[in-house]
């Protein structure tokens, strides 16, 4: 029989021995006992920082009697089910199917279709990785940008210049299939198992490559530079898609994952009565600090240990109905980068290798922004928001592709720092007030939390920590309306997906997602229903990453 025991306490050091005679020492018996044993996850418990151990869940078969054991304390042993197959039957009929966008969405819907056997096109509006990587080089070394290819537009969305987090709260079944692709071209198998996986944005890049490069090889047709610019309907349903070129190409389903930051695409579906609705997301700073602080401040003594990673952490302030201020995306050993995507704005967001090796942490520092906030009841307001304070930073970063940037401390102070703390963030940080490039209800909230953050993590308010302007794209801040089936409620054909439709937060909710709306194609013409993804699959389901 197959079983599952979680919550297995393991100290440093322990988590490298053989899984089987782990099992055993628990357990009982001898290893050879104990068949096919697989570590499904490995959290760290550093709750106390003299003791910090990791916690572990372990499959695996045995024919030994499991009653009663005894385990350690909140240990638990059940059986549990054989692991999901993926593989599919063709479906009946195939479908011609268009997607507009290539990153996680985009790319793992082109995937799931393809198991079924229906080929679909991916329009991508920015370049191919190769390219993207250039025009970034150029932008990070020169400050010049590429608005079509930039960290936001180009093969592999904008998680490719990311800290690569495969974290996600959605608990779908499908999170397995996203993982195990990621691993089968080229992430470390340890994202199997990590409770806060992350594959490294160097990782991720080859991964997006040799992923398409397989699509393809199975039929997929990637189209690069090819940016919609328009939609036909024949009887009210979706029939051909256009490209700013003029081209016409004519499909049966339209899949959208543009990501968060394709506004134009958005103005278009708007003018075309596409529904959809204001969404809130959050605004703020990257905050960064050395490593090592952060390392000090979350172990304790037991810093340095080779089985500890580069320390993370999660802070949240509450700070009334509607109002909270809290990290986001936060980077170990990352660096901050230059995310613009549009003339005249700066936009700021944390990166890392796989490595995690660059002596810096960095978060986003964030708050709340309802649609209250907007200051407009336009569909839109919440793109005319953000461009307006990516503008205000572009001009306190002296109208170049800078950032502005100040200490914490005097932030804290309501004061420009002469002179900044060292920073991984490139092209350059421009000495400035960042107040005057943030809404003065996050200016507050910030100034609010970030004492309480420094009484949850010592350190945090350090002479080192420093303040980037502005993280202005955590999410969409619309959300296409879809039913129950995936497609739109006003517009027959059209499925509306991943991050920049508003139903995910990250690469993995997203990738799940795009898995999501594949199925309801698939189901629509002629397969059967895939019944391991049957559950938490609404429509309306969304979740962002932290």
């Amino acid at each position: 029989m197959r079983y599952l025991i979680t919550n297995l306490p393991l100290e440093l050091g322990e988590e490298r021995k053989a899984l089987d005679a782990i099992l055993a020492c628990v357990l009982g018996g001898r290893p050879e006992e104990y068949a096919e044993p697989s570590l499904e996850r490995l959290s760290l418990d550093a709750r106390h920082k003299g003791s910090i151990r990791f916690l572990a869940a372990l499959a695996f078969r045995t024919g030994r009697p499991m009653e009663g054991l005894r385990l350690p304390p909140g240990t638990r042993l059940e059986p549990t089910p054989e692991p999901v197959v993926w593989s599919v039957a063709p479906a009946p009929r195939r479908p011609r199917v268009v997607i507009v966008g290539s990153g996680p969405a985009g790319t793992f819907c082109a995937l799931r279709l393809l198991d079924y056997g229906i080929m679909p096109i991916l329009l991508e509006r920015g370049a191919p990785m190769s390219e993207r990587v250039r025009a970034l080089a150029g932008l990070w070394r020169d400050g010049v940008l590429d608005p079509s290819a930039n960290a936001q537009f180009g093969e592999g969305g904008a998680g490719t210049f990311s800290d690569g987090k495969l974290t996600t709260r959605i608990g779908h079944p499908a999170i397995r299939y996203v993982i195990e692709t990621f691993v089968r071209f080229g992430a470390h198998p340890k994202v199997l198992y990590l409770a806060r996986p992350h594959v490294g944005t160097d990782v991720i890049r080859k991964c997006s490559v040799l992923i398409r490069k397989e699509a393809e090889a199975r039929g997929a047709v990637y189209r690069f530079r090819a940016r919609l610019a328009d939609l036909r309907f024949r009887d009210g349903a979706v029939a051909a898609a256009v490209l700013d070129s003029g081209e016409e190409i004519p499909c049966d389903a339209l899949v959208l994952a543009p990501g968060h930051s394709a506004r134009d695409t958005l103005e278009m579906l708007h003018g075309l009565g596409v529904a959809m609705r204001q969404k809130a997301f959050a605004m703020g700073v990257r905050v960064e600090h050395p490593q090592d602080l952060i390392d000090h401040s979350q172990y304790g003594p037991s810093t340095g240990h080779p089985s500890l990673a580069p320390a993370d952490y999660k802070l949240v302030c509450n700070l009334g109905p509607a109002r909270a201020a809290y990290s986001f995306c936060m980077c170990p050993g990352g660096e901050v980068i230059q995310c613009a995507s549009e003339p005249g704005g700066v936009v700021v967001n944390g990166m890392s290798n796989a490595k995690r090796d660059s002596g810096f942490a960095n978060s986003g520092l964030v708050a709340k922004v309802n649609t209250s906030d907007f200051g407009s009841d336009h569909l839109l307001g919440g793109i005319y928001f953000q461009r307006k304070w990516e503008q205000a930073a572009f001009r306190a970063a002296g109208e170049t592709y800078g950032a502005p940037a100040t200490s914490v401390q005097d932030f804290l102070k309501g004061r420009a720092s002469g002179q900044l703390p060292a920073t991984s963030f490139r092209p350059f940080a421009v000495p400035a007030d960042i107040a005057t490039c943030l809404p003065g209800f996050v200016l507050e909230q910030l100034l609010s939390a970030i004492p309480d953050f420094d009484r949850k993590l010592h350190g945090f308010t350090s002479r080192q920590a420093l303040l980037l302007a502005i993280e202005s794209r955590t999410s969409s801040p619309v959300q296409m309306l879809r039913g129950d089936n995936g497609e739109s409620v006003s517009h027959p054909g059209l499925y509306p997906c991943g991050e920049g439709a508003g139903f995910a937060g990250g690469i993995t909710s997203a990738a799940v997602d795009g898995i999501r709306v594949a199925e309801w194609i698939a189901q629509k013409h002629g397969a059967p229903a895939f019944l391991p993804f049957q559950r938490n699959v609404k429509a309306g389901e969304y979740a962002t990453e932290y």
